[in-house]
């Protein structure tokens, strides 16, 4: 320390050098250099020559954004980054208080924006500042195009060009991204990827158990759908080349990447790096970050090159930002309706969808058009639920009357349980009960009723539409209405099918009130929509079961005659 101390104090003082009045064309000092390119740029990926204008300074620029609107929605840009910082849907509002467009971009500046770039040898490309071609547009004709093209040069000369077109009328966004190298040294190999954010801009708070739990990612390759979603854990997932495409999706709405094979093939990166968002209540609609889990959220991986000074390579694509609408996905014929979660049965839930919207067309109300439905579904399935009915009843008439049989083959073998399970399967067999023969046909209907359960859970098209005194089909009942008529229907439905609680005892008694009372606990946070079909299918069951104890009565009183 006291060498240190007294050579600061004994030598002179260093004094900098003046910096050159001028920059040589090779200097370069900040993110965005003064661009020195040759006249001819070779692209690398196709070995052709294209003339190009000499290169320009690109000055650096402040912070702007741009934004782009058309019939469906409003798309804006930020110039830092090139990145997409808001889309809203004008055709879907909001459930909160003002009821403004459904906002599908996080705002919080924390969180990755759709369009950032991974490319290593641009490692600080989504904070550098773009020059921006284009100004703000909004789009009123039919057909009507716009673009906006975004530039910006790196450390060594590395120039990367974002260009997107707009399309009034479509969801649909092309892109692409050409990395171009002006400098005098060569960038190595390197893949580059598109990336997308990790949420759809603020969940709402539904307060029904059918949303999809949290966000997934969904990637179609070949005729294979990868899901990938919330997970305790921050691993990642990749998906070789090549993909159809990668979508970001949750319960109504879907932002999908989908590359132009053209272009070369593109793999997908699944990444777990931010927390997930706590699922949003009535009493705390901003519950924060959930520390124990993490969101998926895609990138679009495409291959790279080694580019030598003046030469290039272009990735392109689209994307699709906007409903889980399945006609409108269907109808762009690139297998984006596959994004629909419709479960196990989905082959199903398309006829049911095309019936529900056949019936909104006779009855122009959505509430109606699921009122019809189920009236429709009954009427198809009215045989086989016809015959269930009665062989209930055989059965249960039959087991009566065994009843005291079945309790003297207990105290016959009461220790020997298989052999007390033999006999019991001979007295049904010479009675003529099956146990099970009238719980086949109704067996027969529950893919029928799972499936319409994940089309009134998932269709878009219910979403925000009123029926009588409920605002919102997806929504639960404010007033618990339909929870509790489709209690007292279940129960209704019991005492006429000859089970009432006062003809059972014990176990079956208890049974029999639990399990409407349980129910009908549950469908509290049902969607009111499901619960429409729910209410109408107990009231017609009822009906149906009526007639069939009409037909048993006077089958008796042939009998007996």
């Amino acid at each position: 320390m006291l060498i240190l101390g007294l050579s600061s104090y004994f030598m002179p003082a260093v004094v900098p050098p003046k910096p050159a009045p001028t920059a040589t064309p090779q200097t370069q000092s900040s993110a965005n250099p003064t661009l020195s390119a040759p006249s001819i740029v070779t692209h690398a990926s196709s070995g052709m020559t294209h003339k190009v204008p000499a290169a320009r300074k690109i000055e650096a620029v402040p912070a702007a954004t741009v934004t782009v609107e058309t019939d469906d929605y409003i798309a804006t840009f930020s110039n830092q980054g090139a990145v997409l910082t808001g889309f809203q849907l004008k055709k879907y509002l909001n459930r909160e208080a003002g009821h403004k467009p459904v906002q599908l971009v996080n705002t919080d500046p924390d969180r990755i924006k759709p369009f950032s770039l991974t490319y290593a040898p641009l490692p600080s490309i989504n904070q550098m500042s773009f020059q921006v071609d284009g100004s703000d547009k909004k789009l009123t004709k039919p057909g009507e195009q716009t673009e906006l093209a975004f530039k910006t040069v790196g450390e060594n000369g590395t120039v990367i060009t974002k260009k997107f077109n707009f399309k009034n009328g479509s969801y649909l966004i092309d892109f692409d991204v050409t990395v171009s190298q002006t400098g005098s040294s060569q960038l190595s190999e390197s893949t580059l990827g598109i990336q997308w954010a990790d949420t759809l801009g603020k969940e709402e708070a539904t307060g029904t158990q059918s949303r999809v739990q949290g966000y997934r990612v969904a990637t179609y390759s070949g005729d294979h759908l990868a899901n990938e979603g919330i997970k305790k854990a921050q691993e990642s997932v990749e998906i070789p080349a090549p993909i159809t495409w990668t979508a970001l999706a949750n319960q109504f709405f879907m932002a999908a990447m989908i590359p132009d094979p053209a272009s070369g093939g593109a793999s997908v990166k699944v990444l777990r790096d931010f927390n997930a968002y706590k699922t949003p209540t009535e009493e705390d609609p901003n519950p924060g970050l959930d520390p124990k889990n993490f969101d998926p959220r895609p990138i679009l991986v495409f291959s790279g090159q080694a580019l030598r000074s003046g030469e290039s390579f272009q990735r392109k694509g689209q994307v699709f930002v906007g409903p889980q609408d399945y006609s409108l996905l269907k109808g762009l014929h690139l297998q984006l309706e596959n994004v629909v979660d419709f479960g196990m049965f989905g082959f199903i839930s398309v006829y049911m969808l095309e019936l529900l919207k056949w019936f909104f067309t006779l009855g122009h109300n959505w509430g109606v058009a699921i009122l019809l439905l189920s009236i429709f579904i009954k009427l198809v399935l009215w045989f086989p639920t016809h015959s269930s009915y009665k062989n209930m009843y055989m059965t249960q008439q039959k087991m009566k009357e065994l009843q005291p049989k079945l309790e003297a083959l207990k105290r016959k073998y009461p220790d020997d349980k298989q052999k007390q399970q033999q006999e019991t399967m001979a007295l049904y067999q010479t009675a003529g009960v099956n146990p099970l023969g009238g719980c086949l046909p109704m067996f027969l209907q529950m893919p029928v009723f799972f499936a319409l359960y994940a089309t009134l859970s998932h269709s878009i098209e219910l979403r925000g539409s009123p029926f009588l005194w409920v605002s919102d089909l997806t929504l639960r009942d404010p007033f618990y209405v339909l929870p509790l008529l489709m209690g007292v229907s279940m129960i209704v439905q019991q005492r006429v099918s000859g089970q009432a609680a006062t003809q059972a005892a014990g176990q079956q008694k208890f049974m029999m009130w639990f399990f409407p009372i349980f129910l009908t606990f549950i469908s509290f946070q049902w969607p009111s929509g499901l619960l429409v079909y729910w209410v109408i299918t107990n009231l017609l069951s009822i009906v149906q079961q009526k007639i069939v104890n009409r037909e048993i009565q006077k089958a008796k009183k042939k009998e007996e005659a």
